[in-house]
């Protein structure tokens, strides 16, 4: 029960990564806020932990408004009284290069990841500050780290999310923790248009040489989250079953 009694506020906690990590935080005895776009897929994740005997309740929002953002916070509060972690997950995206994307798909974009995250650190932030102590963890991405064809947008917000980490670090120590996953290829709802041999293609881009599962992703952050990692802050773990450390030829070439 690594997270005993800890309040926790999850985004896009409906499905995906966000799921995987709202079920496995309530197994660790943590009272979850699920936060979600999508009303439905986000109380199914409710009822599925309360029907394991967990804690959770859910909150609308889109992440990208403002107004949205402090509900889903002032939700948690005042429904436990306090709130020890927050775990900003949710994003969206539009692919196209920089000449190719509109302005309204690069904000919308930039909105749901970067600034959602900024948002949610200024909304709980001095709430962990009056309690003493908090645990901010953010969903990266080893776009991050590499560049990929035709994800002007989505890299930028993931680029900006390392450097939004280091500055929370910096100046919310040592009563608040923030660290970030940066996750490879993880098989969620948003893989659903991809083909069967095209996720073959992309497993064997990695030494692992298969794609990862939201549940390994809860993984690392109830790592983030919990006290095992408790003298970690402003730093990231890249979990891409090796993606971003190799480079693969393509298969007609041998050198």
């Amino acid at each position: 029960m690594l997270l005993q009694d800890r309040v926790v506020l999850i985004t896009g906690a409906g499905s995906g990564i966000g799921r995987a990590t709202a079920s496995l935080f309530a197994s660790e005895g943590a009272k979850v806020v699920v936060a979600d776009i999508n009303a439905e897929s986000g109380q199914d994740t409710v009822d599925s932990i309360r029907k394991a005997g967990g804690e959770a309740l859910f909150v609308q929002g889109d992440v990208g408004k403002l107004a949205a953002v402090e509900a889903m916070v002032r939700t948690a509060i005042d429904r436990y009284g306090r709130l020890d972690i927050v775990h900003s997950n949710a994003a969206t995206y539009a692919m196209g290069t920089a000449t190719e994307l509109s302005e309204e798909e690069w904000d919308l974009t930039l909105d749901a990841t970067l600034k959602a995250t900024w948002m949610l650190a200024r909304c709980a932030l001095p709430q962990m500050l009056e309690q003493g102590a908090g645990v901010f963890v953010i969903t990266g991405s080893v776009h991050a780290l590499r560049g990929y064809a035709g994800y002007t947008a989505y890299q930028a917000a993931k680029g900006g999310l390392l450097a939004l980490t280091r500055a929370l670090a910096a100046d919310y120590a040592p009563q608040v923790r923030v660290n970030t996953i940066l996750p490879g290829a993880v098989v969620t709802g948003l893989w659903d248009p991809i083909s069967e041999e095209d996720r073959k293609k992309i497993a064997r881009m990695c030494p692992l040489e298969r794609n990862g599962s939201p549940e390994e992703i809860a993984q690392a952050a109830l790592f983030l989250a919990s006290d095992m990692s408790s003298y970690m802050t402003g730093s990231h773990v890249v979990v891409d079953g090796g993606l971003s450390s190799v480079m693969t030829l393509p298969e007609d070439i041998s050198l």
